[in-house]
């Protein structure tokens, strides 16, 4: 059931890399693979022929050669730009799926699943979780060839929604079309999944600030940051309701919202909060109607949307 996570899905267009990805992908079994993860997405995998390797197989939409070559290609140019975040290697092909190696990083815990096993951690992290998302923050994208604009993808979204229509679909294009379109990079699916700390010898991860490394950054666009708070707002004020959501996570709705406010005012500061959740709650809106354009929906998934959708607009 809805929802398997909330992202953004930028749209493949370079078509060269795509036949590129044809010609070069492998098909392998996964009959000496061990899973070792799962999330909302996709399946990881370790072999011990293949040491320093994790293999990750997308599902749904997200399972096909165009999503996978997109993350493939959008996560090294990700990589270039000094983001830490683990090193693609190649794509493979697992029965009617398709999925990447990349660098394995040994032992692991995101931010997620430690801090629910440790909620007495939950402000310290979200502290630092507000820290290395300014950081991505303050990267600069000097050529979008594989990290599209989130303004335009957000047009095309409002361009096709039927969540909105009349007076308001006029009223929130215009507002979208008014954003700058910066070039200010953007994780793209910006939650607590997506953020990982190297475990220390004490078996403890982030405890100790061991290394972090983004995940998942096949999503990443540039644009302004408001659409990446906007999409932690979602998940942690909104779907964290939702039973899956929480087994994703690896936290209960109120560890979420606990975090959420304790990551917000890190990374906003006291001053204008109310201002702050305002905006980020416009953008959980801008983040509903984009999920509904890059998603494939049951009619249930779809109703929930849309009334979510009316709710975070206010509309009658």
């Amino acid at each position: 059931m809805f929802p398997k996570i909330v992202v953004p899905l930028c749209r493949f267009t370079h078509k060269h890399i795509f036949y590129t990805a044809i010609m070069n992908s492998s098909t392998i079994s996964l009959d000496e693979w061990k899973q070792v993860g799962e999330g909302g997405n996709g399946t990881t995998y370790t072999c011990e022929q293949e040491p320093g390797i994790i293999l990750k197989v997308s599902h749904w939409e997200d399972g096909t050669l165009e999503a996978v070559s997109k993350e493939f290609y959008t996560s090294q140019a990700v990589y270039e730009l000094g983001i830490p975040t683990p090193k693609v290697f190649e794509i493979v092909r697992v029965g009617d799926e398709y999925g990447t190696k990349s660098e394995l990083i040994g032992k692991k815990q995101s931010v997620g699943r430690f801090c629910g096993a440790n909620p007495d951690q939950i402000e310290r992290i979200a502290k630092r979780m507000a820290e290395l998302g300014k950081q991505i923050h303050r990267t600069n994208v000097q050529n979008d060839e594989y990290i599209p604009s989130m303004k335009a993808l957000m047009l095309e979204a409002l361009a096709s929604t039927k969540m909105l229509s009349g007076k308001k679909l006029k009223e929130v294009t215009t507002f979208v079309e008014s954003l700058d379109d910066a070039s200010t990079l953007l994780h793209g699916d910006f939650s607590l999944g997506n953020l990982i700390f190297e475990i220390q010898d004490d078996g403890k991860a982030g405890a100790n600030d061991g290394k972090p490394y983004w995940i998942d950054l096949g999503r990443a666009v540039h644009g302004i940051p408001m659409f990446d708070l906007g999409h932690l707002f979602l998940f942690c004020n909104i779907f964290s309701k939702k039973e899956r959501v929480q087994q994703i996570a690896h936290m209960t709705e109120k560890q979420m919202v606990e975090f959420w406010n304790a990551f917000a005012l890190a990374y906003n500061g006291p001053d204008g909060m109310d201002a702050f959740t305002a905006e980020c709650k416009r953008f959980a809106a801008l983040d509903v109607i984009l999920l509904g354009h890059i998603q494939s929906l049951t009619w249930s998934e779809r109703l929930f949307l849309g009334l979510l959708a009316k709710h975070l607009f206010q509309i009658d």
